[in-house]
């Protein structure tokens, strides 16, 4: 009887073992994300186009390698300019048909089909009573050694957009890099607001919303209630990396930098903690774009008295 219950119990045990299910392959490590580090600021020099007095935009060419285009701000003509990234060059492109009420913000895309296009965002409105806004877009033009100093740009389109939320003063505008929707970030607010517009809705002519996504209560939160403490943490530009894979965003003091992790949305990855990295003060900064080829990025002022040249700041990646 009790060879039996033995045989009976060694048979139970190896059928269940034949019944367990083999061990799930385990998952493999998601790779920690690595973090840019950059140099202290490098200075390129003067610009040699003292047409660009009061910048407040600025972005790295995808087409012309080694250049950048900048523009100045309202009560400027409806151009934008064209230099190396020492300063060197005075090529300007009248757009044509676009109005330049408070012109804040440049941003350049890669196409898949080998072009670019650039995105000018006018949304500056210092006492937030406009009521619209504009972005204007147009495909890149290349230069070369026949290009003339002035040019015209014809084929431009323009959305106008309402923000859900009311009237704002806007100065940050992000793209992202393959889905191509756009992210507009509050310039005044303590709690900063970011809003989105789908790419689906960059149709010309047509009027669309900025849509409220969330309140950005991790970066730029002045210290004092004092005036001049809180001006300097006004958002005053922003920048995608070319590969879409990091973000800068400034104000008058700092820039603040992230990351993204795979699969995260710019929304998702402003809203975690961000570092800041190397800035040196100027007189007004307003512009910041990464380098074409990811090997860091570069800021630019409004000058000190609007009559004083632009100097053109360089952070080299480590």
């Amino acid at each position: 009887m009790r060879q039996s219950k033995l045989g009976f119990f060694a048979c139970l045990f190896f059928l269940l073992l034949a019944c367990e299910k083999p061990a799930p392959t385990p998952t493999p490590p998601v790779p920690p994300v690595v973090e840019s580090t950059y140099q202290n600021v490098e200075d390129r020099g003067l610009l040699e186009n003292a047409q660009v007095d009061e910048a407040s935009g600025l972005a790295a060419s995808r087409l012309n390698r080694g250049y950048l285009w900048a523009h100045n701000d309202s009560e400027d003509k409806n151009r934008i300019f064209l230099f190396d990234s020492y300063g060197k060059g005075k090529y300007e492109f009248i757009i044509q048909g676009a109005e330049n009420r408070d012109w804040e913000e440049i941003a350049v895309v890669k196409e898949t089909d080998g072009t670019a296009t650039i995105y000018v965002a006018d949304f500056g409105d210092n006492n937030a009573v406009y009521s619209n806004y504009a972005i204007y877009w147009f495909k890149e033009p290349v230069i070369s050694a026949g290009t003339p100093i002035l040019n015209t740009i014809t084929q431009v389109n323009k959305v106008t957009f309402t923000v859900s939320d009311g009237s704002r003063d806007m100065e940050c505008l992000l793209i992202d890099q393959q889905s191509k929707d756009l992210f507009i970030i509050s310039k005044r607010e303590t709690q900063k607001h970011l809003y989105k517009i789908a790419a689906a809705n960059m149709v010309p002519g047509t009027t669309t919303k900025a849509e409220y996504v969330q309140t950005l209560d991790n970066i730029s939160q002045p210290f004092s209630t004092a005036t001049q403490v809180i001006q300097g943490f006004y958002i005053t530009a922003g920048s995608v990396s070319p590969d879409n894979m990091e973000i800068l965003v400034k104000n008058y003091l700092e820039i603040y930098y992230w990351k993204r992790k795979a699969g995260e949305t710019i929304p998702q990855a402003l809203a975690r903690q961000a570092k800041t990295v190397p800035y040196q003060m100027e007189p007004q900064g307003e512009g910041i774009t990464f380098a074409e080829d990811g090997g860091g990025y570069f800021t630019i002022s409004e000058s000190a008295d609007g009559a004083s040249a632009v100097h053109l700041f360089f952070y080299k990646k480590k």
